[in-house]
């Protein structure tokens, strides 16, 4: 006879969830500038979502439309 399983499912609040997406967020973002920082180079695919994200930045900061975001705005209260 076969063996089933079900999967557990767990309920979380959109606060919840906005605060372990920041901590996953953090914690890329702190390990990947080590990576760079320590030397080891770091490569970004042309026509990925961050390089048109980069490309964007770098034209706005040409045109000098750079708005810098408040801590509050970045990581809420």
């Amino acid at each position: 006879m076969g063996k089933t399983t079900s999967a557990d499912t767990v309920t979380i609040s959109k606060r919840e969830l906005r605060t372990m997406l920041r901590e996953v967020v953090r914690e890329v973002v702190h390990d990947e500038l080590t990576r760079l920082a320590s030397g080891e180079g770091w490569e970004i695919e042309e026509g990925s979502p961050i390089w048109r994200d980069l490309v964007e930045l770098r034209e706005e900061a040409r045109k000098g439309q750079i708005e810098l975001l408040t801590h509050e705005q970045v990581f809420g209260k």
